[in-house]
Parts: C-alpha cells; structure tokens; sequence
C-alpha cells in the first residue's frame, strides 16, 4: 500500500467518526461550486452540508497520488483552492484544506479552527433557533470528536495515523458488501441509456461511480449476467463489480 493511499485513507476514516457519517457528501461538485475564470466545477472530497463544513484534499493528483514540487501546479492549485474557499464562504459553507502529508496534529488544528469558525457562523445565520440548535449540536459533537482524535494522533502519529487506515479499509469493505447484496436483491433490469453505458465500457475509460468516485476501468470479463468489470478508483483501490449492478450507478467521467 503506498504511503498516499494509507494517508488520505487515515484522513477519510477521520472524517467519517467525526461527522458519523451524517449527511456526509463524498466527491461532490455543487451546482454553485463554479470557477468563474474558467466555468468549469470545481469538486469537494467531503460536504456536509447540515453543518456548513467541506473538506478539500490538497497536494495530490487526480488518481489519488502525491503532486511533484511542479512550481506552476502548486500555484495553479493555490489558486483553485482560494477560489474554492470564496465560493463556499458565498454559500454558508467552511472549507477545511488538509494536505495529508503534513504534520497530522498541525492539520487536524487546521481542521479544527474551521469546525470552530462553522460554529460562529451557525450562531450569526437567519435560521430559527431550533435549526440552528441542531446545527449546533452536530458541531459540537464533532469538534468533541475531533479532539478526541487529536489527543491520539498527538501521543502516537504514525501507530494511530496506521491505525485509522485500517479502520477506513474494513469501512470501505463493509459498504462494498452491504451495496453489493443490496443490489442483487433489487436487480432491476438497465434501461436502454444504461445498457448502452455498459455496452461503452472499455479498458482505460474513464468513469464516475455514484459512490466510490472518480475511475478507470481496468478490465472487461465475461458476457451475459456474469459479465464483471473492474475499475481502478483515484487512490489506487480497485473493485470489481457484476455489470448488471452497475447500471445505475456509473457515468461518463466529464
């Protein structure tokens, strides 16, 4: 496993105990979330909108790996990042930048300065008492959680940092086999869109699973219902999948 995926995993497992994954949004690119220089979306690791708090991965390349010392890219994804943060600010939304490969304690008080800014902004919002009472209370619980993890991560990095990697692998695992048995049971038959999305799946195509993200296919197997696809998603974790479940839940990557 290389050291990127074993980082962002730590940082995802963080990210899911803090906000129990309530109302928790992965790879996500918002209608408004819009770079005006360019009108091209710009994308979200994590929102969670009840509470008014995005996470955005920094320094790391489309497939999930660490970005090289290129000057002119580091400086082009400053750019997109501040551009990222005006435009969340614009609609209620902190955005938390983590950079993985940074100190963990130093970024989870990065982390936590936000959580503490969406909680000054909750108070000072138009919403009634009661919203915002329950806003509230979920920022609470996750800043008690962030630091929690804090305290952890502060005694033993590089053990709890190992730790929680693992603990996002078995959560992945878990939610792999819980859509998959849930799909088999549904089985609904692809509609002709569908089929013709399936039928299009090629090696080296890229794709957008309603779950797991940004891809590439890697393999194509079988015919008829045992037909099996496997895609490499950004961060090195591939899955394989029955095409017929797949139908509803892959795009074209834009």
């Amino acid at each position: 496993m290389s050291s990127a995926y074993l980082l962002v995993n730590a940082w995802r497992e963080i990210f899911a105990r803090v906000f129990n994954d309530a109302d928790l949004q992965s790879n996500v690119s918002p209608d408004w979330l819009i770079n005006p220089a360019t009108r091209r979306r710009l994308k979200l690791d994590y929102l969670c909108q009840p509470v008014g708090v995005a996470v955005r991965f920094s320094g790391l390349t489309g497939k999930g790996r660490r970005r090289r010392g290129d000057w002119e890219l580091l400086k082009e994804e400053e750019r997109r990042d501040q551009t990222r943060d005006e435009l969340c600010r614009r609609h209620g939304i902190q955005l938390a930048v983590i950079d993985p490969f940074d100190d963990p304690v130093k970024q989870m008080d990065q982390f936590l300065r936000v959580l503490s800014r969406a909680s000054r902004m909750t108070a000072l919002d138009g919403r009634t008492n009661r919203e915002k009472g329950v806003s509230m209370d979920a920022l609470a619980a996750a800043v008690q959680s962030a630091n929690q993890l804090r305290f952890t991560l502060s005694r033993n990095p590089e053990q709890t940092v190992g730790t929680l990697a693992e603990a996002w692998r078995d959560r992945e695992a878990n939610i792999a086999t819980s859509l998959q048995e849930a799909a088999a049971m549904k089985a609904p038959q692809p509609t002709r869109s569908q089929q013709r999305t399936l039928a299009q799946l090629a090696c080296g195509r890229r794709i957008v699973h309603t779950h797991f993200g940004d891809g590439v296919v890697t393999e194509v197997s079988g015919e008829g219902v045992d037909r099996r696809i496997k895609i490499l998603f950004d961060g090195d974790q591939e899955r394989t999948f029955l095409a017929s479940l797949l139908a509803d839940k892959l795009e074209a990557a834009p």
